[in-house]
């Protein structure tokens, strides 16, 4: 199959350019600290193939719902290699904690479920992750994980002391709006002051959750300006982790959880060109898909783009892309000057984290995604159709009394 003989729209997946950015993230941290982790965010793109590709390459599944942990486990991850977060867990939570997940509990409503399974269970030896939530001078007022600083913490911490057959293994952190170095320095420097505090040496792990830059095209990068690289965060992370426990005889496993980090960039949707008009001096191109394709870069962004001229185009100025549905804030992209023409595919770059899973089928069914492979084009995902859409409904005659 090429790339040529499909139709618009849809997603490609360069599947070689992801493996490559996958291993630059891991080999980074590894060099430094040798037991590190990827656990990959399936909520940002949880697209079965992706979350395969990162179980083949050795990569944990973070998930933050029922219905994630139960992708997790359809794909085949065992529960030891599945991070169980979120606020909101529901039922899948007793199955995570009894098969040895990394369950990391946010609150203590979470945490008097896990005592009563432990307490119905005593006979199992259980373990759990504790969320925290600390200052990490960004500004931002984080609502996830216990308070270190009121004495939440300490008190979960007692409570899990109190259960014979319960232990605490690991540490959690979250904050993804925060992605400088110095919030991630302030992340582990925090981690391993609660560490030394409370005499968490026989910790199994530490997880600083998600939020890294990853590269960038260079449209993007102009925007974002000087971001970090790879390694920048790896002599801040994973130097502190290294000096911290150099002398330790247990090294716990260090985890963060990329999503938008290492798929992003590596999806593109492509669209064709509809029709152009103009309306009072303002050139609109209509294409056949929407900003729900793009995903929530396009409200923060000006996304990277390209024209795949097929015409005889003409020459316009200052020319917005707009999508098919009929809300006024369906604009892909603003401002494109150059050639364009009827028929003509616009190429889409960096759209792989929060586009597919939030996209609804507004007015028109879910585009299909491709995914190219060792110069190998295959369909992942077929385009949906009514019948799916439909599906949960009952279609009942209903009459007006």
């Amino acid at each position: 199959m090429s790339s040529k003989e499909l139709k618009t729209p849809y997603y490609m997946f360069y599947a070689d350019e992801f493996i490559k950015n996958y291993k630059d993230l891991e080999n980074s941290m590894k060099a430094i600290y040798e037991n590190y982790q990827i656990a990959y965010s399936f909520k940002t793109n949880y697209t079965p193939a992706v979350c395969s590709l990162v179980k083949s390459l050795g990569g944990y599944a973070e998930v933050v719902s029922d219905m994630e942990y139960s992708l997790a486990l359809k794909i085949g991850y065992a529960p030891q290699k599945v991070v169980y977060n979120g606020p909101g867990k529901g039922s899948m939570l007793e199955h995570c904690l009894l098969n040895g997940g990394l369950l990391n509990i946010d609150n203590f409503r979470e945490l008097e479920q896990v005592c009563s399974i432990a307490e119905n269970n005593p006979d199992k030896k259980l373990e759990i992750g504790i969320r925290v939530n600390f200052d990490i001078g960004n500004g931002l007022h984080s609502r996830f994980g216990l308070d270190s600083e009121n004495g939440d913490f300490q008190n979960a911490l007692s409570i899990v002391d109190k259960i014979q057959n319960l232990q605490v293994r690991g540490l959690h952190f979250h904050i993804s709006r925060a992605r400088g170095l110095e919030s991630w320095k302030n992340r582990i420097i925090g981690m391993l002051k609660l560490v030394e505090k409370h005499n968490l040496y026989n910790l199994q792990y530490i997880d600083l959750g998600s939020g890294m830059y990853g590269k960038l095209d260079p449209e993007l990068q102009e925007q974002f300006g000087d971001t970090p690289s790879f390694d920048d965060y790896a002599n801040v992370v994973a130097c502190e982790m290294q000096k911290f426990y150099s002398d330790k005889l247990i090294k716990p496993m260090l985890i963060t959880e990329p999503g938008t980090t290492i798929v992003s960039k590596y999806f593109h949707v492509f669209m064709k060109v509809l029709d152009i008009k103009e309306i009072r001096g303002k050139n609109f191109a209509l294409l056949d898909g929407s900003f729900h394709n793009v995903g929530e870069i396009c409200g923060l962004k000006k996304v990277p783009m390209k024209v795949i001229n097929v015409n005889n185009d003409k020459n316009y100025q200052d020319v917005d892309f707009v999508g098919y549905t009929c809300l006024e804030q369906d604009v892909i992209y603003s401002g494109y000057n150059g050639n364009l023409g009827i028929g003509d595919i616009v190429e889409i770059y960096n759209v792989g984290g929060y586009s597919i899973v939030d996209k609804p089928p507004f007015i028109h069914p879910d585009i299909p995604i491709y995914m190219l492979l060792k110069d190998n084009v295959s369909c992942i995902k077929r385009e949906q159709t009514l019948e799916d859409i439909f599906a949960p409904y009952e279609f009942v005659a209903v009459e007006a009394q």
